[in-house]
């Protein structure tokens, strides 16, 4: 069986590197500027090659420490800094969460197969909904489906509440689909906390935000697995037209 290869940007401690892992997905390549968070990595993943800095590393420095994008899965925790509701709210404009468009750059060196990015809930929000609509257009207009979700971790046998959004790439229709992957069962491990309803979905109480885009906007709806594809399409539930240019925001 051919394995998947993996790129974790933003790597932290490893947290995707160790869940890849463990799905069986080999990481080739970490990228971390910390120098004690990649100290950490080196002594987790002993085989996995190291990088500094994002906005120096290359497709091909990826693709020489074995990265293959046709099987290959890139990830990324970007910087939530600007995007937080604690933050002042700079959003993609600012310097740190700016750096998601070092991820789009190296999708546009390697057209990886899937990409999963992971941020705060105050995504949804920065900016009126509109960075979460660019976040979405960038992948989009790259030829990917998209679908996201926000997960709260005290569902996932983590002792805290840790609420995060998860959007899930792929590119085209092969293989599985965003929203197939995040269609989640309810409390996969652990076990599930005494004070939560029955039914309750795994992302927690729903809430909703607006972005704007060139010609309509598209609404996201927390605790609900949504789904973009490169194809525009009208959803008939609200009557909002969504695709490739009007997820994304000028």
């Amino acid at each position: 069986m051919v394995r998947l290869t993996a790129v974790s940007l933003f790597a932290g401690v490893g947290g995707f590197d160790l869940a890849l892992e463990r799905a069986g997905v080999e990481v080739v390549a970490a990228v971390e500027i910390d120098k004690h968070a990649k100290g950490v990595l080196a002594h987790r993943f002993p085989h996995t090659q190291l990088f500094d800095d994002v906005t120096t590393v290359t497709g091909k420095d990826l693709t020489d420490a074995g990265f293959v994008p046709s099987r290959g899965i890139i990830t990324g925790g970007f910087p939530c800094q600007d995007l937080s509701v604690a933050g002042k709210r700079a959003g993609l404009a600012g310097k740190r969460s700016g750096l998601y468009w070092e991820i789009i750059r190296l999708v546009e060196e390697l057209s990886p197969q899937y990409i999963v990015l992971e941020n705060v809930p105050g995504l949804l929000s920065s900016n009126g909904g509109r960075d979460m609509g660019t976040v979405i257009g960038a992948l989009s207009g790259r030829g990917y489906r998209v679908a996201w979700r926000v997960l709260d971790a005290q569902y996932f046998g983590v002792a805290q509440r840790r609420r995060r959004v998860f959007i899930v790439a792929s590119l085209g229709d092969n293989g599985a689909a965003p929203d197939e992957i995040l269609a989640l069962a309810e409390g996969l491990r652990g076990d599930t906390p005494t004070r939560r309803k029955a039914g309750q979905e795994v992302a927690g109480d729903a809430g909703q935000s607006v972005a704007y885009g060139q010609t309509g906007y598209a609404k996201y709806t927390e605790g609900e697995v949504t789904t973009l594809s490169a194809t525009t399409y009208k959803r008939p539930e609200d009557n909002i037209v969504v695709g490739q240019s009007q997820a994304s925001a000028e």
